[in-house]
């Protein structure tokens, strides 16, 4: 017989974050932002977690059907239907099994505060001899070179930090190191850009900072300027890049360089449209790792670049 619950408070109250893990999911901190977990079972499942209106939700990046409250996440992955998978889960919310401690994953939302960011920014400097980024296989020559100076600091706990603008304004601030993958609290998140220098013809984007230096020292490209949506591409920013894209009267090639998974080809989509929709004219292409699982980082260090 199924136990009255409260179908609310266990949408609210139980982590989604906790739950996937306990069932074999693992977070995927290259993936995830501030604002959202992306957590991956092996290679057969992978979702998108954040929290919205007080409610935690998710959305599978390989079905598009597959989304909703926890009680979806259940329903959708046994044989139990949405009142035997809230009868499952309402134990949860006073006895969960899960420990914290081994969750490496990020904090909601918060409102943007642009004066926070601008002063944490100035306490950031130009990254050199960087530890973090040399473990990922990023040279020192390349994070000074002309192309990305400026674009790449450090904190003063020696996390890499990418900074995002909007009207030649700071206003978010993305960090990247050994115990740090978030957005600053504050930050609003708009697109990591390189510097644009004379003579470029080629706009590249990646999906995060790191594989967009990662296929610049592959590759060597002279004349091509990077930028990342730093994780999936939102509204906003799909609005940011058509704007930039319309604005690049230079640009003659467009390359996304997104990963080889399901998730790269669903913002590769997604670019496709925004670049239909910006009324650009030149040549678009995809340039992709070829093997499936793969960001262009991997393949830096794979082949010891």
């Amino acid at each position: 017989m199924l136990k009255r619950v409260n179908f609310e408070s266990i949408k609210q109250n139980i982590d989604l974050r906790e739950y996937a893990e306990f069932l074999g999911y693992k977070v995927d901190p290259k993936k995830s932002t501030r604002s959202s977990t992306v957590m991956t079972l092996d290679h057969a499942d992978k979702v998108v977690i954040s929290k919205r209106g007080g409610n935690w939700v998710y959305f599978s990046v390989y079905d598009d059907n597959d989304n909703g409250s926890i009680l979806d996440f259940v329903k959708n992955r046994t044989d139990k239907n949405v009142f035997q998978a809230a009868n499952e889960l309402s134990s949860w919310i006073n006895e969960n099994p899960i420990t914290q401690k081994n969750l490496k994953y990020r904090q909601c939302d918060s409102k943007p505060d642009p004066y926070r960011i601008s002063r944490l920014f100035n306490f950031c400097k130009p990254a050199i001899n960087h530890a973090y980024l040399q473990n990922r296989g990023i040279s020192n020559s390349v994070i000074s070179s002309p192309r990305f100076y400026g674009r790449i600091h450090q904190d003063q706990f020696k996390n890499a930090v990418f900074p995002h603008f909007t009207k030649g304004q700071i206003c978010g601030l993305e960090l990247k190191g050994d115990n740090a993958d978030l957005f600053v609290r504050g930050s609003q998140k708009t697109l990591w850009r390189s510097n644009s220098l004379h003579d470029d013809h080629t706009l590249i984007i990646a999906e995060t900072p790191i594989d967009a230096i990662s296929y610049h020292m592959i590759f060597n490209l002279k004349n091509a300027l990077y930028t990342a949506t730093c994780g999936g591409l939102s509204k906003k920013q799909a609005s940011i890049l058509e704007q930039l894209i319309s604005r690049l009267l230079w640009v003659k090639t467009i390359i996304f360089i997104t990963d080889n998974d399901k998730g790269g080809d669903r913002i590769a989509d997604q670019l496709l449209n925004v670049i239909s929709q910006s009324g650009f004219s030149g040549k678009v292409t995809r340039h992709s790792p070829q093997k499936r699982g793969c960001d262009w980082n991997d393949v830096l260090n794979q082949h010891g670049i």
